[in-house]
């Protein structure tokens, strides 16, 4: 009888045990870059508040977005510019690799302070600043003094930025998918389901798209049926909360670069 009682137990714990994974869902990670400059952009704030706002520092909503997504309880990042291997322009406060520790501490505190409730850091561009061992030293040196986190949005794959956080203690992830550097409806669905594909093998997906009139009607459209196909919308801001502790949780790398760098 006994016997008994302990394979029912044991079959009752398993079964709790296969319930529990097959319910689990992966979890999807949506950053909205290059929010400040457009009228337009307003327009994000009819996407469900998972998806966090990565904002361009000294632009002319740049305050207005941060306060209102704060408002709204949307996370809020600092979309920080830096330099890139094209020399693109960086526009307000922009990272060089010339410039020293001092200068670096200084512009991303100014940048911090442009963009009110930033929970973290990402970079804008940054293909020739991310790979400068010493430029991401210094850089992340500040991000841990303002108690921030890091997404590296891996513009290049010689990027130092899990390198450097995990060494320094700072949180960090990394992009895995970009969303829209294409603007057609089929591109952005085969983004859309490269994303779906890297979530259910993993567990979890980092996605960064941007603030277009098609990426806004495209996820308007296809987020409201991320739930009942097993994924968990989850904003970065909560995907950091439980392990803060942790110097780095930092997911593989799924693409090479950015398009326009």
């Amino acid at each position: 009888m006994r016997m008994r009682l302990i394979i029912t137990s044991l079959l009752c714990v398993l079964s709790g045990l296969l319930c529990h994974a097959v319910m689990a869902k992966s979890d999807i990670i949506i950053i909205l870059d290059d929010l400040g400059y457009r009228p337009s952009d307003v327009a994000a704030f009819s996407l469900p508040k998972e998806v966090t706002f990565s904002i361009l520092p000294q632009t002319p909503l740049s305050e207005d977005i941060a306060k209102r997504a704060e408002q709204e309880g949307r996370a809020v990042m600092l979309h920080m510019p830096m330099q890139s291997q094209k020399g693109l322009n960086m526009g307000p406060l922009g990272l060089s690799t010339d410039m020293y520790a001092g200068a670096i501490t200084h512009t991303l505190r100014r940048a911090i302070k442009s963009v009110p409730n930033a929970v973290g850091v990402n970079n804008h561009m940054g293909s020739a600043f991310t790979g400068q061992e010493q430029a991401m030293e210094a850089l992340m040196q500040e991000i841990k003094r303002q108690g921030l986190f890091f997404v590296d949005s891996r513009t290049t794959v010689q990027t130092k930025g899990e390198e450097v956080a995990e060494r320094v203690g700072v949180p960090s992830v990394s992009r895995q998918v970009f969303l829209d550097h294409e603007l057609s409806e089929a591109f952005l669905s085969r983004q859309f389901n490269r994303m779906k594909r890297i979530a259910k093998k993993r567990g979890q997906v980092v996605v960064i798209g941007h603030p277009h009139p098609e990426t806004i009607a495209f996820l308007q459209k296809h987020l409201p049926t991320l739930e009942a196909e097993g994924f968990n919308l989850k904003s970065v801001a909560d995907y950091f909360a439980p392990t803060e502790a942790l110097a780095s949780t930092s997911l593989p790398d799924m693409s090479s670069s950015a398009p326009n760098e």
